[in-house]
């Protein structure tokens, strides 16, 4: 009996050590596991840890992001979108900026740039400066100059590869000048409805780099800075998200952006109630969904001077093509009507425009008033016709 508890306690003891063992190398390999992951989630997505920012990164409620499309053979930017998204909101909205966008640099701040490129012209165009700067500080020095000529803030950058860039946004496919997210894109981002989600796609579009860097992307704040905006994400409408163009000229030499229409625009993008209408057609609905494309004339019949030019700029700044305005031909009205080749267009987008608890009336363009000798509008490529009556004021 004496050998068998002996026996026993030797094969107890010798259980509990392999057991041990066992549990020791399980940590171990957790450990492993924990380790490089942390590492993937730290090392490999933190480029903006191993440079010195020359601007102030902000990653806060309100996203401000300046989006480049970059391509690395060229050097050269071929897109540029202000993304800006208001957590409280939910609202999502891109405002695009050409990237032949030419900028004169205020002398202070040209006296500090040259100290980093001796050769940097005074006037530049916002496609070069990828090549005038080295490294991913190059985008950050675009912001720098780019508010030289639009006084918002922008928070933070991110660059990605034209290729890449081009799966998810497409331009003047919606809305005429304007960079908008393409269906595909959409179409993920509607499937992302809870913040695990929209952390999963962070990470994926974060990290979807090869080791040639053919479809990379950057950013000058962290994958765990952009995750806090993972939950307000999650929570967008993607069929309602809104896109413009910023204010300027278009010249012969490049574009010049208006400060204060530009900065007008923004800031009541910020000031926006959350959005309630779709601005422009998605992938989403039946096969008759709504186009902002849509060409419109105003014509002024209150004999208000100015009315249809206050009306055109209004909705221009709202992305709208407002393409003619005039006179109406026939008497004045004194309530406005809308003529329209798209009734359930006209009356979904429109009406928002004109005074309430006022009706508009929305008729089909075949009910638009013949006046003699007159063009019939609609067979000059317009789709919409506004006839402002004395009520619009």
């Amino acid at each position: 009996m004496k050998k068998q508890s002996v026996a026993r306690i030797i094969l107890v003891n010798f259980l509990r050590t392999i057991g041990i063992m066992v549990l020791l190398v399980g940590v171990g390999v957790l450990s492993y596991y924990l380790t490089m992951l942390y590492l993937r989630q730290t090392d490999r997505v933190e480029p903006s840890t191993k440079y010195t920012h020359v601007i102030p990164v902000s990653a806060g409620s309100e996203s401000s992001n300046l989006i480049y499309s970059h391509n690395k053979e060229s050097g050269k930017v071929e897109g540029m979108i202000l993304e800006l998204f208001a957590q409280d909101t939910k609202n999502m909205t891109y405002v695009t900026i050409p990237v032949d966008t030419k900028i004169t640099i205020s002398q202070d701040t040209y006296q500090k740039l040259i100290q980093v490129n001796q050769s940097l012209p005074q006037t530049v165009k916002m496609e070069d400066i990828p090549n005038y700067f080295a490294g991913d500080v190059a985008f950050e020095y675009g912001i720098m100059i780019l508010q030289e000529v639009l006084p918002v803030d922008i928070g933070y950058f991110t660059a990605i590869a034209s290729d890449k860039f081009n799966v998810y946004y497409e331009y003047g496919k919606k809305i005429s000048d304007c960079f908008t997210p393409t269906d595909a894109y959409l179409s993920t981002l509607r499937k992302c409805t809870t913040e695990a989600d929209m952390k999963d796609l962070i990470e994926d579009m974060w990290d979807d780099a090869d080791s040639n860097h053919e479809n990379y992307q950057t950013s000058d704040i962290t994958l765990n800075q952009k995750l806090n905006y993972a939950q307000a994400l999650a929570g967008v409408n993607w069929d309602l998200v809104h896109a413009y163009a910023v204010k300027g000229t278009k010249e012969t030499d490049g574009f010049v952006i208006d400060g204060k229409k530009s900065k007008k625009l923004i800031n009541k993008i910020w000031e926006s109630e959350a959005y309630t209408e779709a601005q422009f057609e998605t992938s989403s609905g039946d096969s008759s969904a709504e186009t902002t494309t849509q060409n419109i004339e105003i014509q002024n019949a209150s004999q208000i001077t100015g009315l249809a030019a206050r009306y055109q700029s209004k909705m221009q700044s709202d992305g709208l093509s407002v393409v003619n305005i005039g006179n109406f031909q026939g008497m004045k009205q004194d309530k406005t009507t809308i003529y329209a080749k798209d009734k359930k267009w006209a009356k979904k987008t429109l009406r928002s425009y004109f005074p309430k608890p006022k009706k508009v009336s929305v008729k089909s363009n075949t009910e638009f008033p013949k006046q003699a000798n007159a063009k019939d509008p609609f067979t000059e490529g317009i789709d919409v016709v506004i006839v402002l009556g004395v009520d619009a004021d």
